[in-house]
């Protein structure tokens, strides 16, 4: 019986410690979502509380510390190996799935294994360990069968905190990691300030960063040695490590993608790239959860403008009414400004546009007055704005209008940013990386533009602070001349959507709402017709999945 239970017992450690790793893991991936941000990292926690504290494994903690103490209390050493062999059977029998349940999926955005990642790991794992210390020694085992049956306990109880251990990691880590960061920031402004012969050009805004990132570097590189941020590197250390590990004397352009959560980030990375272009793209009410008003955004997205030097250049979208409102009443920069845009009066201005199934065809106006046709595979008026700006600064640098010609041309869809896409014998718009007010309104106006059956298949907008009920409500009264039949993710996620829906009368046979990508893509099999389009907008990470 004692060779049994120990073999027993060992495979239930083994177990908890595979299920411990899952749910630590999953606990890093969303700590790593919220930016090592303790206070986002809580949010969500407060939002998920099922997911950080599965109520089957809280019930077996409960249970089992419950029984550890009376047995120890009132039963002979034989008789608590029996007990617990016979919870150790329950356990496995009923708790282990629903551990791990929910935290194994493929991910849109899995961890990173970094080297802070590690630092973390090594924390929780020394934390743990105090703790089991701590607690064997209070609770004074009379025998090595208790002692085993209170490490199994602690597991338990370890796996079932995994995401506050995780929390408690990071905080006892902040102090070591603020130096270890400021190390790394010294070292980037270092070699910034060493290469003189660089020109760095910054590019922030609500939306539609990352975009006119890809089209700046597609026009730069035709006539300089370009360097972008990679992916999304739109943080300090993002910035920092592009700067320390990919920068060579080579380049005499860097394009750095500038991402912000709250007012000063702005500033905090021009300190750091010293940028002497600067691009404006869009002022909107993205990441109001932490910036809380839009006034808030606009100062912060302004922090780049405000930043360049005299003989700087800024770039700013004139159509868009918050940068035009804080531009005309608000701005303190120094450097020369030139605005770009469609429907004003701009110093670069697109006109005579042409959208078809193939890209887009559209006359620049240029601050000079002189008017050049130029041709993209790009979909959406967003990325018309995105290649304009490029141009205006492409011309600034003294590129020749034909080069940049070649680049437009060239110019390829970032990944997952309205995208086409065949699949069989009908056509994907993938934009699933993200979405936002603007970009989602006119992603559905690309779709209505298409001939054929046109499906919409999304979960919504998140990350728009209280705005975000209303800002997914006016979504869903966009597709009704937009689109014949929708598809939404997340019952509760998408109510705003159906309300939306519901009162622009939009057929309700033409909506299904499933509870999960997987089920909506079998949704979308069956409704799809030789010659559709499926536009898929947005694919919620894992931090805002229901």
């Amino acid at each position: 019986m004692v060779m049994i239970t120990s073999l027993l017992l060992a495979v239930v450690g083994v177990t908890l410690v595979i299920t411990l790793w899952k749910r630590m893991s999953h606990a890093l991936q969303m700590l790593q979502q919220c930016h090592y941000m303790n206070d986002r990292f809580t949010t969500w926690i407060a939002g998920h509380r099922l997911v950080a504290f599965p109520l089957p494994l809280s019930v077996l903690v409960v249970i089992y510390w419950g029984l550890i103490v009376l047995t120890n209390l009132s039963l002979g050493i034989s008789e608590a190996i029996l007990l617990g062999g016979a919870l150790i059977v329950s356990l496995l029998g009923f708790g282990m799935i629903k551990v791990s349940s929910g935290v194994s999926k493929e991910s849109k955005k899995p961890l990173k294994i970094t080297a802070r990642v590690w630092r973390i790991i090594a924390t929780g794992v020394i934390l743990m360990l105090l703790i089991l210390g701590l607690g064997l020694v209070m609770l004074k085992a009379s025998s090595g069968s208790m002692i085993v049956l209170q490490i199994v306990g602690w597991l338990l109880t370890f796996n079932l905190f995994a995401y506050f251990l995780m929390l408690g990691a990071n905080w006892i880590n902040k102090p070591m990691e603020n130096s270890i960061r400021l190390g790394f920031i010294n070292d980037a402004r270092r070699i910034i300030k060493n290469s003189s012969a660089l020109d760095v050009v910054g590019v922030t805004g609500s939306y539609g960063k990352t975009s006119t990132k890809h089209a700046l570097n597609a026009i730069l590189s035709e006539q300089f040695n370009t360097l972008m941020t990679p992916e999304s590197y739109n943080t300090p250390m993002g910035i920092t490590i592009t700067i320390r590990n990919y920068l060579k004397p080579i380049h005499s352009k860097f394009i750095a993608e500038m991402g912000a959560y709250k007012v000063g980030e702005i500033n905090e990375l021009c300190n750091i790239a010293y940028p002497k272009y600067g691009i404006l793209t869009s002022v909107g009410p993205q990441h109001l959860e932490t910036f809380k008003t839009i006034d808030h955004v606009k100062q912060t997205k302004f922090e780049l403008i405000e930043f360049l030097p005299k003989d700087g250049i800024g770039f700013i979208n004139i159509d868009d009414e918050n940068i035009r409102d804080y531009y005309e009443n608000k701005f303190k920069g120094q450097c020369t400004v030139y605005t770009y845009g469609i429907n004003q009066n701009a110093d670069y201005r697109a006109q005579d546009i042409v959208v078809s199934e193939k890209g887009t065809t559209f006359n620049v106006v240029f601050r000079d007055g002189s008017i050049h046709e130029f041709q993209t595979k790009l979909l959406g008026l967003h990325n018309i704005y995105n290649t304009v700006a490029s141009i205006a600064l492409g011309n600034e640098l003294g590129i020749p209008v034909e080069k940049m010609k070649v680049a437009v041309r060239k110019m390829k869809p970032v990944t997952h940013r309205l995208e086409l896409r065949r699949n069989g014998n009908f056509t994907i718009i993938d934009d699933a990386f993200n979405s936002n007010p603007v970009g989602s309104k006119m992603a559905l106006e690309v779709l209505g533009q298409m001939s054929g059956k046109r499906i919409v298949l999304t979960p919504g907008m998140v990350d728009l602070g209280v705005a975000q009920y209303e800002l997914n409500k006016a979504f869903g009264t966009y597709m009704k001349d937009t689109c014949d039949y929708v598809i939404l993710v997340g019952k509760k996620q998408t109510e705003p959507i159906q309300q939306g829906l519901e009162e622009v009368g939009f057929a309700k046979e033409n909506i299904t709402v499933a509870e999960n990508l997987t089920e909506a893509f079998k949704v979308m099999y069956e409704v799809v017709e030789p010659g559709a389009f499926v536009l898929i907008e947005n694919d919620l990470p894992e931090l805002f999945a229901e």
